[in-house]
């Protein structure tokens, strides 16, 4: 098939784009960057080239601004723009084009559900959190949802912490534990929901040729640990030593504002659904993806 993909420049994109080509499919990137492997159309924030759209069967749209910087007032209007204008314009175009498009599959976050620490266990009938990370989705999947108006299949991935060699969150956390200084943030209590990159671009191949797979999935391994578990399991896997005290809440705000509940809350995601439909993890467990990525 003819897929155009946005994002697909990032860590996540561009390991989707070599699975995707692998797999026999023809992958346009919609870009601002040159340096990309596969055909690419330049696309901003007002237009895109129209020729991304002939014969095109399906989008894949991963584009948005990071969420690990921190959130002023403007630069969280850039992480909302980023992820639903965006929408809208492809929207425009595929209207535009008259694009017979089979299928729309767009990046969500498990943020959808808030950023809390429960003991609830979220699937995805559960209402969202009402903070900013959780309106952010919400509005995300609305303009994904948008292209149902065309008889396409829409799939939402909604992503959990996302563990990779290169880059991402893993290479943050590893740092202070090589030095020595490893410590919790917060109390350690929260649940942290991940997945192991091979995992997540499967899920999204596997979007890409199950018609039955529809509506909005959680992105996240079966196991469930919480950032304690997760510090203490990373640091026995690089043979240091994790002893440090805990690093208080307080700072953490004063120094990140906003953005410290990326750190200091979380919620335990069920996989459940996307595992009943037929997908199969081959990272369902930390220590399992932990002996592949350190």
């Amino acid at each position: 098939m003819n897929i155009l993909l946005t994002g697909g420049s990032g860590l996540i994109g561009s390991r989707l784009a070599e699975k995707l080509i692998d797999e026999g499919h023809t992958i346009r990137i919609l870009t601002r960057e040159k340096d990309v492997e596969a055909p690419f159309y330049n696309w901003d924030k007002n237009s895109i080239d129209n020729d991304a759209f002939k014969d095109l069967d399906g989008i894949i749209h991963l584009a948005g601004a990071t969420i690990s910087k921190r959130w002023t007032a403007s630069y969280k209007k850039e992480i909302l723009d980023s992820r639903v204008c965006s929408a809208q314009l492809l929207y425009k175009y595929v209207k535009k084009n008259n694009v017979d498009l089979k299928f729309f599959i767009s990046a969500s976050g498990t943020g959808y559900y808030g950023q809390i620490t429960s003991d609830k266990i979220f699937n995805e009938n559960d209402k969202p959190g009402n903070d900013f990370l959780g309106n952010v989705c919400v509005e995300w999947e609305n303009a994904a949802y948008k292209f149902q108006d065309f008889g396409s299949r829409v799939v939402c991935i909604r992503t959990s912490v996302v563990l990779s060699k290169s880059g991402g969150a893993l290479e943050l956390m590893k740092k202070p534990i090589q030095l020595g200084l490893g410590a919790n943030l917060g109390n350690g209590k929260q649940w942290m929901p991940w997945i192991y990159i091979d995992d997540l671009v499967n899920i999204y191949a596997f979007a890409v040729q199950n018609n039955n797979m529809e509506g909005s999935y959680n992105a996240a391994a079966p196991e469930m640990i919480d950032y304690d578990e997760f510090n203490h399991k990373l640091a026995k896997k690089m043979k240091k030593p994790f002893f440090m005290p805990n690093v208080p809440s307080f700072l953490l705000h004063l120094f990140l504002g906003e953005m410290s509940l990326l750190v200091l809350k979380g919620s335990r995601m069920s996989s459940k659904k996307i595992e009943e439909i037929g997908f199969k993890f081959s990272y369902p467990n930390l220590d399992k993806a932990l002996n592949k990525l350190v």
